[in-house]
């Protein structure tokens, strides 16, 4: 291949070659040329990973998509497993190499598979005990034992020995942009449904040896059904992943954007019964799909039940809960904890909440990462947790925001998390709450924060007013909460970004008020100096102070609803505003800090070392 630089590459499916990005280019619609034998074809970049931004290695995936402007008819295709090689694997990598020409020949490699190394966050796979060369990159490797190509040729570790290098998965195909990639995955399917040149798989491989996946061709079966279903949408394939996994099952390190990669997911999955996960999974399919699609997916269950002799009873969609089973409110926690080497670094984690005592991981704790890559993947993530909670019998779960003070007045009700329907925010969809980091996992906070959150149970206090003419005395606010030990709502004066406001939020959160609301928007100062935080009277600015007629507005928009129901009612103001049925100023730019005691995470896990 001729692109950014010479290299190797491989049909991965009609009129589709994959590669490296650093061969073929970065940039969308870059020409490529390909050499196949004899003939060259013009090809062009449909996705690739980014360049790197001061050169260096490409960062992960490093993969590109060419499709050729004039395929040649009836070209073979690789195929591709995103099943990992077993360790001391024996893997065969194939490319080009101009070691001993001018002219660039055919040369294979074969590596012992060494394990794993992680780069950019990404796993890669270690080929150990032969060389490779320049011009290789891009090239295929494959896996004998699993019939396919597993991962792609990337670098050298040490040049002109036997110290190998690095392949990336074919699986990281799924980080590309979304739409590329499954034009690629559909197409491959679809040929390899329909190819009858292919063998059945490998020999060792037979249908009760399921550790080694479905047998080949039942997978091509199955994959080419699948490649002609409706496109699913993301939400859906990750609800259908747990629901087949069960909800102890950690989420996909992998973006999912095909039914056939929920598929290659759970197969690497230890079934927790007589029924493997992935079965489970196409079961759903056949009863989702009406038509001539579910007819077929629920024969191809019924012949597998045969094959792997279990009780096709066994795939009864299961019971739903108890009606008298206790109401929990359910949710997705996120939590954004700065790194302790770089404060500008954060680690993000993620949790599906269903009770105090079922509390299941979502997205294990990420390495430390820019802000804005943290924000990014949290946003992308969430739409897939909310919808598994929702097939739970959840459709209005809530999201906590557990974050540092600094990432109070992020704007997280204003994300619009569902590509499809960008007209959604998270705030009018589902109850957005905030929660301090720093008192979440401080335990010496915990006694005033959950005497203060006793008092608000089975009754409506009054919120009070923490007014800014105070100037931002934490001795004086201090003094003025220790006195009000049944004060459990407190509404600001404004953004936090005013000393006054974080002033009284910090006193706040130490002194263990469980609820505070604040406009982010709202910047005004007070012209006054009143006696009491908490009173305007006296005040020779009252008339006209804004947070004063602010707060009297947002008592009258809450009404009668306990603190309890606040981030439902806070949705609905939301949504009434944007329909015109409700006041905009109060009800745009809210953030709650809605602070349970008792919805805690689990203890943390032990991690392998690093």
């Amino acid at each position: 291949m001729d692109g950014r630089r010479p290299g190797s590459g491989f049909f991965a499916a009609p009129g589709y070659v994959v590669t490296c990005a650093h061969v073929a280019g970065s940039e969308a619609g870059a020409a490529v040329k390909v050499h196949w034998g004899t003939t060259e074809l013009a090809g062009k970049v449909v996705a690739a990973s980014p360049a790197p931004a001061r050169g260096g290695l490409w960062p992960y995936p490093d993969l590109a998509i060419v499709r050729l402007t004039d395929p040649p008819a009836g070209h073979p295709c690789a195929w591709l497993t995103d099943r990992y090689p077993l360790g001391g694997s024996s893997l065969t990598a194939v490319g080009y190499s101009d070691t001993y020409r001018a002219v660039a020949e055919p040369l294979t490699s074969t590596f012992a598979y060494q394990g794993d190394q992680t780069l950019d966050g990404g796993r890669m796979l270690r080929l150990k005990q032969d060389e490779v060369t320049g011009g290789m990159s891009g090239g295929p490797v494959l896996d004998l034992d699993a019939g396919g190509v597993c991962a792609v040729v990337k670098a050298t570790r040490f040049p002109d020995t036997d110290m190998g290098g690095l392949a990336t998965p074919v699986g990281a195909l799924r980080l590309l942009e979304p739409a590329a990639y499954r034009a690629l995955i559909r197409a491959h399917d679809l040929f390899h449904a329909r190819d009858r040149r292919r063998p059945a798989g490998p020999p060792s491989q037979a249908a009760a040896d399921w550790p080694a996946g479905l047998p080949r061709r039942t997978q091509c079966h199955l994959f080419g059904m699948l490649a002609s279903s409706p496109a699913p949408a993301p939400e859906d394939l990750t609800a259908g992943f747990h629901r087949a996994a069960g909800r102890f099952a950690a989420a996909p390190d992998l973006p999912l954007h095909e039914h056939r990669d929920v598929v290659t997911e759970l197969e690497a999955l230890v079934a927790q019964g007589p029924v493997p996960p992935a079965v489970r999974y196409v079961a759903d399919l056949g009863r989702a799909y009406t038509g001539d699609l579910g007819v077929r997916l629920r024969t191809w269950t019924e012949l597998l039940s045969g094959m792997l002799a279990f009780d096709p009873e066994d795939l009864a969609e299961p019971d739903e809960p108890h009606p008298s089973a206790p109401a929990v409110r359910r949710s997705v926690m996120v939590r954004v904890r700065p790194s302790a080497v770089d404060r500008d670094r954060y680690h993000l984690a993620m949790w599906r909440y269903e009770g105090p005592d079922a509390v299941f991981p979502a997205v294990p704790e990420t390495d430390a990462l820019p802000l804005q890559e943290v924000l990014d993947l949290a946003r992308t993530r969430v739409p897939g947790e909310l919808a598994l909670l929702g097939r739970t019998g959840d459709d209005k779960a809530m999201v906590e925001f557990i974050v540092p003070q600094e990432l109070l007045e992020q704007e997280y009700d204003e994300w619009r998390p569902w590509p499809r329907r960008a007209w959604s925010r998270l705030g009018r969809k589902h109850p957005v709450i905030v929660r301090d980091l720093e008192r979440f996992e401080d335990e010496e906070l915990h006694p005033p924060w959950r005497r203060r959150w006793s008092r608000l149970t089975g009754r409506t206090p009054e919120p009070t007013l923490a007014c800014n003419g105070h100037r931002g005395d934490h001795e004086a606010l201090e003094g003025w909460l220790e006195s009000r030990p049944d004060l459990a709502a407190l509404v600001l004066a404004g953004s936090i970004r005013l000393a006054p406001s974080t002033a009284a939020l910090e006193v706040a959160l130490s002194c263990g008020v469980p609820v505070v609301l604040w406009q982010r928007s709202r910047e005004d100062d007070c012209a006054g100096a009143p006696p009491d935080p908490s009173s305007c009277f006296g005040c020779r600015a009252r008339e006209h102070c804004p947070s004063a007629q602010g707060f009297a507005e947002l008592r009258r928009a809450l009404g009668q609803a306990r603190p309890d129901q606040w981030p439902d009612r806070i949705r609905q103001l939301r949504n009434e505003a944007v329909a015109g049925e409700a006041d905009e100023q109060h009800a745009q730019h809210l953030v709650l800090l809605w602070d349970d005691p008792g919805r805690q995470l689990p203890d943390a896990p032990l991690r392998y070392a690093k």
